[in-house]
């Protein structure tokens, strides 16, 4: 699996760790998870705060995307994280029930 970072200059080194080591721990249930982008985004809504993150993972024939957006980056990050880990355990649940 590689993990690719775009527009993410503002996350700090400790952030991406830890996100890096989540999505290696979802990695290593199983073998599915083949690309992941984080994308960093400025937000122009003027609700929904200032800067949005955009996780994408091509997953053996799907793609899950979670986004989402606030006013810090490392919260967006950490809730696009925890909507990642959502969408991903979705999946492989309706796989399992399909075998």
């Amino acid at each position: 699996m590689q993990i690719h970072w775009i527009h993410c200059h503002d996350v700090s080194n400790e952030q991406r760790e830890h996100v890096e080591a989540r999505l290696r721990s979802l990695s290593a249930e199983s073998d599915d998870m083949i690309d992941v982008r984080v994308v960093g985004s400025a937000s122009n809504h003027h609700r929904r705060g200032g800067c949005g993150i955009k996780i994408t993972c091509m997953a053996r024939g799907h793609e899950i995307v979670a986004a989402r957006e606030g006013d810090e980056l490392g919260a967006a990050l950490n809730e696009a994280m925890e909507a990642f880990e959502r969408e991903l355990r979705r999946m492989r649940e309706r796989r399992s029930e399909v075998r």
